[in-house]
């Protein structure tokens, strides 16, 4: 309990109304706990955990990138999602569309989710990758990435992560051309994403 007041507290500086009533959550879980009412100051300090990250969930939908010369993009989304549920973590997601060719891409930023944990190890171990055809290790701006791709299928996935906690996927449909998945890929600013979400 302890620890988790002291994470909690960290937030405090957030600026902007939002964060104001964060603030007073964490404080009415701090007097719980210093009445001993254990039970009840979990609760709050919990809600304020959870409402932490959904303003986390909408800075990393602001990090989405805008769509390449020609293409649409639709409206960025996010969610936050407590450890219980699906893997937990945080979300972000935009759909970008090609109208003339049908292509689509998919940029999918989970951070601060155990699920990360599956191609770390792919990622770390390339040769649990040589059962799989048409996947590969590749490099994106420095970054060590896993790339899926069938020309005969005409779709594809590019995904890295950073800062051992952030993944970020994209998956193309209907794609003739691999180098679309890196060119949207590219567009993500991974240095902002490294101080907005780094370890």
């Amino acid at each position: 309990m302890i620890v988790l007041l002291v994470v909690i507290l960290g937030f405090m500086g957030m600026a902007g109304a939002r964060a104001d009533e964060i603030s007073d959550i964490i404080e009415r879980g701090k007097k719980l706990y210093q009445e001993g009412k254990y039970s009840e100051a979990s609760s709050e300090l919990q809600y304020a955990v959870s409402q932490i990250q959904n303003l986390q969930a909408e800075q990393l939908k602001g990090l989405l990138p805008e769509p390449l010369s020609g293409w649409t993009a639709q409206e960025p989304s996010a969610s936050a999602a407590p450890m219980a549920l699906f893997g937990g973590g945080i979300t972000a997601s935009r759909t970008y569309k090609k109208e003339d060719t049908g292509e689509s891409i998919e940029i999918e930023i989970i951070t601060q989710s155990p699920l990360l944990q599956t191609v770390m190890m792919l990622l770390a171990n390339p040769a649990m990758l040589a059962g799989q055809p048409d996947t590969k290790i590749v490099r994106v701006k420095g970054e060590k990435a896993i790339e899926k791709f069938s020309a005969k299928g005409k779709k594809g996935e590019l995904s890295l992560i950073l800062e051992a906690n952030t993944l970020i996927t994209v998956k193309g449909r209907k794609i003739s051309d691999k180098n679309v998945l890196h060119q949207y890929m590219e567009k993500i600013d991974f240095e902002v994403m490294k101080k907005t979400f780094g370890g």
